[in-house]
Formats: structure tokens, C-alpha cells, sequence
């Protein structure tokens, strides 16, 4: 059984938005998250390339795909 990629969400994760928010951010935005908001419902506060810092919730949130050290490629 596969993980959902939210399970890949932390603070200091890279994450692009997979739908558009209602705070004005545009789907397939990219961002930092900052911090985590809550732990019942899951949210994250992301800061965007672009500028805003939003709360997000993690639906609608993926792991952006990395260059990393440990990827190959």
C-alpha cells in the first residue's frame, strides 16, 4: 500500500499547489512550507515564491520534485 505524497509534507518541504486557493495563489504555485497551523484538520503555512504566506490545506498540497543530492538523473 502506497503513502499519499502528503505524508511527504513537513516544515522546510519545497510544495506546489494542485488546485487554486481562495487567498489568490494560482494552482501550481510553488512554495516553502514555514509551519504547520493544525494537527485535526491539516494545514500548512506556506510562503510562495511569488510572495503571499497563506495557510493551505494539505488536500491541496504535493511535494514538489526535487534536484536533490540523492537523486539520480
Amino acid at each position: 500500500m502506497c503513502t499519499p505524497a502528503s505524508a511527504d509534507i513537513d516544515v522546510g518541504s519545497r510544495v506546489i499547489t494542485t488546485q487554486a486557493l481562495p487567498e489568490g495563489v494560482a494552482a501550481g504555485a510553488s512554495g516553502t512550507v514555514v509551519a504547520g497551523v493544525g494537527w485535526i484538520q491539516r494545514r500548512w503555512r506556506v510562503e510562495f515564491d511569488d510572495g503571499p504566506c497563506v495557510s493551505v490545506p494539505e488536500y491541496a498540497l504535493d511535494p514538489e520534485s526535487s534536484q536533490g543530492r540523492f537523486d539520480r538523473g
